[in-house]
């Protein structure tokens, strides 16, 4: 397939979680490719709720933050600037003197 959708789907990250929960696949689906896939996998990676969530399986873990990678890699324009694993070492640097 060579849709935006499809890049998703074909997706071996995606395959996993999908398959472990169909309603966190499927949300996944419908924010791929747009600014809000970053906030929704930070809700799902972070516990907001003082340690009562039982957290994910291992490897639904580790597919979850491979993916979160897998779509700044297709979409680097919607990557954090902040984020302090980008490729360019400078670049937290450089944003934190741009907000002053």
């Amino acid at each position: 397939m060579g849709t935006v959708l499809g890049m998703l789907t074909e997706n071996t990250h995606f395959k996993i979680i999908h398959s472990a929960f169909p309603r966190i696949g499927d949300k996944l689906q419908t924010l791929w490719g747009n600014p809000e896939f970053g906030h929704y996998m930070n809700t799902l990676l972070r516990d907001t709720r003082d340690g009562a969530r039982k957290g994910f399986p291992v490897d639904v873990f580790f597919a979850l933050d491979a993916l979160a990678e897998d779509h700044y890699q297709a979409f680097p324009a919607l990557r954090p600037r902040t984020d302090v694993w980008a490729e360019e070492s400078g670049e937290l640097l450089q944003t934190q003197h741009k907000l002053r």
